[in-house]
């Protein structure tokens, strides 16, 4: 093939040309064409625009700043407990609820009724927390959206910064904020003659975490400013440094400081505003402003500082240096990785398609680009459940960093998140009496704890997981060292997946559940046995841990293999197709609450990666994903349906279907700064993280397909108009 053949690769179907290209592509180009820009004053409705770099985000007002809008600062390493439960009972007495499970009474992390305090204790604590607010003050006071006209904020997503603009009283002010790679910090620089009148000044603020009742699982503006004798925050003046102060903040057994950092030819000073020990709302409030020192002919018309938070005291960078690190960072990751070009379409749909995978992009980095741990599903913008992860949705927020070539973040997560797990799930399987590692539905790093809850105790489909992630790690880079690395993990969780399988006398067929709560938590845990989902991840799993153990020639558990072999058939009703669960006949299509969701089924030949002895049976899979078509319809998807709608129409070779799905804007949201909304019932804030990610995951799938597969662009119709130019990405597994 000659090199412009490997370039560019034509085909033509129906006399309608498309194009799939693994040249060049101007990124830049199309990335800044996507730039966010903002020219009304949001509210708190809306969600804020961040820098940030994927362990931390600053969220911003249209200030630049967390002004009048008190947005959170948050990260992967800022946590609180609450005051212990006022009832005096200690949260270690609780144990569980018990439930029937082969014929033998388990104790699983069901709520506690008669222990409710405690139970709460356990599902908000430890919550993550708001680092601080940082905002203008103006005339001396906290500067309202009322006082700001002609505003306008532009996101340059090239180079990561956003730069604000606005009028106070006829006078400009110019605000650039940007974040920081390499420290969880970030950098202001503001403008304005307001600035060398001493009318505007920067102020600080420091917010306690609430009591997290349920009234608080969902929290917007992440903690409160209600209990100021709770917390303490102390101004520590950098003795060595003159261009640099601390402050630090202590909140029972959490500490951290803010580490403040300005250029030496524009020196600033740091004051408290209230007096220690104070019990007004204000107590924790520092404003800082041009140093008094700066004789009155010379007061400088800027402010530029950096703001660095550190659970040490350490001088940071200075915002020139943060500058440049910043917009090189950014450059090197535009630049870098996959990438998918669509400007040349003649699709309608093309443009809206292309501005969502660019901002999904940049949010991820931002948001969901974590050591060591997956984020919680509204990234660092908000807390949804007291700021915890869901393991259940790790594949959904990460596996995408794979397919689109970015690799070192996957690697970044995976596998030390389950090494971080795996010492408190081997304890928690061995309390259940099972082998192996019981991985957590919702938890947290530091703790290990699986929070209680009905469907967090008796949810599967975390537990295979690690095969799926594995698996994914070993196509991108199959060697020894992967499978070395890998290995520890698969072990434990596959010596769990075969002894948690119950041998059913009856059918001689190992049974999972009941009680067990499928994909979609809307089946009766009580008596669902055998969800066809899980059964067949269940043997995929297996067989992949087994497979795991062959490449490095090392011996195969026998129970693994006797497992995966005698697992119970995928249910199927009278109609020839696929349940949700065993015992349900065709009659169950009608059932409100099932079809409202029977994204399980589509999964089987979905994300589910196919085996050459799988259970699952490719033309029975295809028909019940026509007839979930006929029942699912646009008003019940929500979260991350569309992604596995069109992943899995893409596998069985409906492109039309496949890119509908991509495409249904009337129904699958995405705001103006292009985050993934989450719609249906969900309950929760904007952003959804899982959106956005498996968003990209299935544009990949779209683009390339996955491994196994015929032929590209299995997403994109050929008759449609569309032109898909690619680069960097990666099949799926």
């Amino acid at each position: 093939m000659t090199k412009l053949h490997s370039l560019l690769r034509v085909c033509i179907h129906a006399g309608i040309l498309v194009s799939v290209v693994e040249g060049k592509i101007d990124r830049e180009r199309i990335v800044t064409k996507y730039n966010v820009v903002r020219t009304q004053l949001i509210d708190n409705a809306t969600t804020p625009l961040q820098v940030g770099n994927g362990n931390f985000a600053f969220n911003v007002d249209n200030t630049g700043m967390q002004t009048f809008l008190p947005f959170n600062t948050l990260s992967s390493w800022a946590w609180h407990k609450d005051s212990l439960p006022s009832s005096g009972q200690l949260p270690s007495s609780y144990h569980g609820v018990e439930r029937l499970t082969y014929g033998r009474n388990i104790s699983y992390d069901i709520p506690d009724p008669n222990l409710k305090d405690e139970t709460q204790w356990l599902i908000g604590n430890p919550n993550r927390i708001n680092l601080g607010r940082i905002g203008l003050k103006y005339k001396g006071s906290t500067l309202s959206a009322s006082q700001i006209s002609e505003p306008r904020q532009e996101l340059e997503l090239w180079s990561g910064t956003i730069t604000s603009t606005f009028k106070l009283d006829g006078k400009s002010v110019k605000v650039v904020t940007q974040g920081d790679f390499d420290e969880d910090a970030v950098a202001f620089d503001i403008e304005s003659s307001l600035v060398s009148d001493g009318l505007l000044e920067v102020e600080f603020d420091f917010p306690y975490p609430p009591i997290h009742s349920t009234t608080y699982k969902y929290e917007v503006f992440v903690g409160v400013y209600d209990f100021p004798l709770n917390h303490t925050t102390s101004l520590i003046p950098d003795r060595k440094d003159s261009t640099s102060t601390h402050i630090q903040h202590i909140l029972q057994e959490t500490s951290y400081f803010v580490n403040l950092r300005w250029p030496s030819q524009t020196p600033l000073g740091l004051t408290r505003n209230g007096k220690p020990g104070s019990n007004t709302p204000t107590a924790h409030r520092y404003t800082l402003s041009p140093s008094s020192s700066s004789s009155s002919h010379q007061k400088p018309h800027a402010i530029s500082f950096v703001a660095h938070f550190s659970p040490g005291k350490t001088t940071p960078s200075l915002p020139s240096d943060i500058t440049e690190r910043n917009k090189k960072a950014w450059k090197e990751y535009w630049s870098n990785g996959g990438f998918v070009d669509l400007t040349s379409s003649s699709n309608s749909k093309a443009d809206e398609l292309q501005r969502r995978i660019i901002l999904s992009q940049y949010h991820v980095r931002v948001n969901s680009a974590a050591k060591g741990q997956s984020p919680q599903e509204s990234g660092l913008m908000n807390n949804g459940w007291y700021g915890k992860f869901h393991m259940e949705m790790v594949i959904w927020h990460n596996a995408h960093w794979a397919t689109w070539g970015r690799q070192k973040h996957f690697d970044d997560v995976f596998p030390a998140l389950y090494e971080s797990l795996l010492s408190s799930s081997i304890a928690r399987a061995k309390s259940m009496g099972w082998e192996g590692a019981r991985w957590p539905k919702m938890t947290q790093l530091e703790t290990g704890v699986s929070s209680p809850g009905d469907v967090n105790a008796l949810l599967l489909w975390q537990q295979p997981h690690p095969m799926y992630l594995a698996q994914l790690a070993y196509s991108i880079s199959p060697t020894r060292a992967t499978l070395q690395k890998w290995d520890r993990v698969i072990t434990a969780t596959a010596d769990y997946m075969a002894s948690y399988a119950g041998l059913n006398a009856a059918t001689g067929y190992y049974d999972l559940g009941p009680p067990t709560y499928g994909v979609t938590e809307n089946t009766p845990p009580l008596t669902t046995r055998n969800l066809a989902y899980e059964l067949a991840y269940w043997h995929y799993s297996l067989r992949i841990a087994s497979l795991w153990k062959s490449r490095l020639h090392l011996p195969i558990p026998p129970q693994w293999t006797h497992v995966s072999r005698n697992l119970a058939p995928l249910p199927t009703a009278d109609d020839g197709l696929y349940t949700v669960y065993e015992g349900l006949n065709s009659t169950w299509w009608a059932d409100a609450k099932l079809n409202a969701d029977p994204r399980s089924l589509i999964m089987l030949q979905g994300i589910l990666p196919t085996l050459s002895d799988s259970p699952v049976n490719s033309e029975m899979a295809r028909k019940t994903a026509e007839r979930v078509a006929e029942v699912w319809t646009d008003e019940k998807i929500r979260g991350w349906g569309r992604p596995v709608l069109a992943i899995n129409a893409a596998r069985i070779g409906n492109a039309s279907r496949a890119i509908y799905h991509l495409t249904a804007y009337d129904y699958w949201k995405f705001d103006d700064a292009g985050f993934a909304i989450r719609g249906g019932d969900g309950g929760t804030p904007p952003p959804f993280m899982p959106g956005n990610a498996g968003f990209l995951y299935a544009v990949a799938y779209c683009v390339v397909g996955w491994e196994g597969g015929t032929g590209e662009l299995p997403g994109f119709p050929r008759e449609a108009g569309w032109v898909v130019k690619w680069e960097g990405l990666r099949k799926a597994p």
